[in-house]
């Protein structure tokens, strides 16, 4: 039974490292081409004005997703030169401390992004060109916290050694 689950959380976890790709090289593509849009639009003398606006949201986008995602195989920032010199016991307690922390963070973006978002739409706050809600912006801060967290985890199953 618990080979079954382990296999089952495994497989869950596949799934999400492959949509939250697909999602980040999708924000890639799409900011690419809309870059490509305004390029060409400026050249024959036609500027599309909402391509600015749209590259921004997408970048907003992709650099949340890519805060999540760094967490995946705990490819962090973190200062690994001290740890190496302490006791074993220090290093051992230091992977908890660094993975609490990390997840008491992202729970924070979590907590005051889904808060920030139910304030745009309170406000019915849209953009100004591309006339979308915002809150479809700001949903990437607390997409960013769950990644996050889903992926410390993940770490923490499969690649403690990692951290």
């Amino acid at each position: 039974m618990e080979k079954k689950f382990s296999t089952i959380i495994s497989n869950l976890f596949h799934v999400f490292n492959k949509l939250t790709s697909f999602l980040a090289i999708l924000a890639s593509v799409s900011i690419f081409v809309i870059v490509i849009w305004q390029i060409i639009g400026r050249l024959i003398g036609h500027p599309a004005p909402w391509t600015e606006e749209l590259t921004r949201f997408v970048f907003i986008w992709m650099i949340f997703l890519g805060i999540g995602i760094g967490f995946r195989k705990a490819e962090s920032a973190r200062v690994t030169v001290f740890m190496n010199v302490l006791p074993k016991f220090i290093q051992k307690l230091s992977v908890w401390i660094y993975s609490i922390a990390t997840i008491l963070f992202f729970l924070f973006m979590v907590i005051y992004g889904v808060q920030f978002i139910f304030q745009q739409m309170a406000t019915n706050e849209m953009s100004s060109v591309v006339m979308i809600p915002m809150w479809i912006i700001g949903l990437s801060v607390p997409s960013a916290g769950v990644i996050g967290i889903l992926n410390v985890i993940q770490s923490l199953l499969y690649d403690r050694e990692l951290i």
